[in-house]
């Protein structure tokens, strides 16, 4: 997991007078990451989740951008479904605390690459003792949560996207400086 990353926040930047007995100017922010990420919203977009374990089925890898990460999408998808029931999010290394996103089914071996979500870029946050990570999603559920940044945008914060008909869309973006703002 993911504690910190490299978009810097305005919140977390300690500037010190000089002299003997300086204090910061401002304090690290911790956001309340518990009530941001917690279970009751993902518990709100219910996944379907079948009695027996299934068996993944292998990516469909014949072309495209799949044919190109084939070998990371195979081993990705030997792990099981992780996300929305039956798919596996696959996290692709394309940069420097920047993951490409594709997403397999794992009853078809089908391969998606959202567009509205290419890449995630994670968020330079202090989160005490919380589990943060970039990309935040559960087997039981449709809700996938970015802390951070989507395809490699300026704009930072946490991006809540719906899983439905295959594709994700965007409900709600709440911008680092609301949850971390200035002092």
């Amino acid at each position: 997991m993911l504690r910190y990353a490299f978009w810097a926040l305005p919140c977390l930047a300690v500037a010190f007078a000089s002299g003997a007995g300086a204090q910061p100017t401002n304090a690290p922010c911790f956001a309340p990451f518990t009530k941001l990420l917690g279970a009751e919203l993902f518990d709100r977009y219910p996944a379907n989740l079948s009695a027996k374990k299934i068996k993944p089925a292998t990516p469909d890898v014949r072309a495209g951008d799949a044919h190109f990460y084939r070998t990371v999408l195979r081993e990705e998808a030997k792990l099981g479904p992780n996300f929305a029931g039956h798919y596996t999010i696959a996290r692709i290394g394309c940069g420097s605390a920047t993951a490409c996103i594709a997403i397999i089914d794992a009853k078809t071996g089908r391969v998606f690459f959202p567009r509205i979500l290419h890449s995630a870029t994670a968020l330079l946050m202090d989160t005490g003792s919380a589990d943060v990570d970039s990309l935040n999603y559960k087997l039981g559920s449709h809700l996938l949560i970015l802390v951070g940044s989507a395809n490699e945008e300026t704009r930072a914060g946490m991006s809540y996207y719906l899983w439905r008909n295959e594709s994700l869309k965007l409900i709600r973006f709440t911008p680092a400086a609301s949850f971390c703002p200035r002092r």
